[in-house]
């Protein structure tokens, strides 16, 4: 694509590498009849082996100057619409799709805002895979008592099944980005029976808002009035004054809400 250039704004990186193109899409064969909604479809890298395939794929692209060049690849392939649109206010129900699987590479700063929205629709997302930061994969697939469990992982974990699956080097993309990227799955679980998400939810961010801290210092004063009244719950759980939120399971914070609830009413 001549007299183009990637817009550093806009975190693009387009990939180059047919061998590496092959190898993700080949990640991406499950339920092959449902639709395929990218995020950023750039260049078409992705874009264009998908359709390949016949399956049907909505292609969102936020660089209007990319859409033309788009709709000119893949103009013989019906089973392909571009969208020119900013993917976080894309509604796919304007599309009819009621159960479609997501692709995208994702830049860093959206990846958390992309995942806000795989989770809020999840009752239509069977499954997503993701090109994203290492350093960020690693936060969305992390385990509890590592140093990248947080909300991020805690919240994506509770809905979907996260996995690592390899990593992309910064040559395989043009122009280079600094840091080597990673290609992850998410897989939908069958949904948890969650009395109180929003209670959940504002514990978890809570507890992580200042990581050295230990739980009772992040929890005081929004859940409890004392710090007495913390660890009195918290020994319930098995847990001390000095534990931290890193060290605790998703399981053991969901105990915790309706602890938390328990004592509100």
């Amino acid at each position: 694509m001549s007299g183009y250039h990637a817009k550093k704004r806009l975190g693009q990186n387009f990939l180059i590498n047919d061998q590496m193109i092959e190898r993700i899409i080949a990640e991406f064969v499950d339920s092959p009849d449902l639709p395929v909604v990218e995020i950023g479809a750039g260049r078409g890298a992705l874009t264009l082996p998908i359709a390949k395939t016949g399956r049907p794929i909505i292609a969102v692209e936020f660089d209007r100057d990319l859409i033309p060049y788009l709709e000119k690849l893949m103009r013989s392939y019906p089973n392909c619409k571009i969208i020119s649109d900013d993917f976080l206010v894309f509604d796919p129900a304007l599309h009819e799709l009621t159960e479609y699987n997501l692709i995208g590479n994702l830049p860093y700063n959206i990846t958390s805002p992309v995942i806000d929205w795989l989770i809020s629709r999840r009752q239509s997302i069977e499954s997503a895979l993701f090109m994203v930061q290492k350093e960020m994969a690693h936060r969305i697939c992390s385990r509890h008592g590592s140093k990248g469990w947080g909300p991020l992982a805690i919240i994506t974990q509770l809905f979907y099944t996260s996995e690592l699956l390899f990593d992309v080097p910064p040559e395989d993309f043009r122009p280079s980005p600094d840091v080597v990227s990673t290609v992850i799955r998410l897989i939908r679980k069958p949904e948890p029976d969650i009395c109180h998400f929003d209670l959940f939810d504002r514990l978890i961010r809570t507890s992580f808002r200042q990581r050295r801290k230990t739980l009772v210092n992040n929890l005081v004063p929004d859940f409890f009035g004392t710090a007495n009244e913390a660890v009195e719950i918290l020994n319930k759980l098995d847990l001390t004054g000095k534990s931290r939120a890193e060290e605790i399971s998703t399981s053991t914070f969901l105990n915790l809400t309706e602890l938390i609830h328990l004592a509100t009413l």
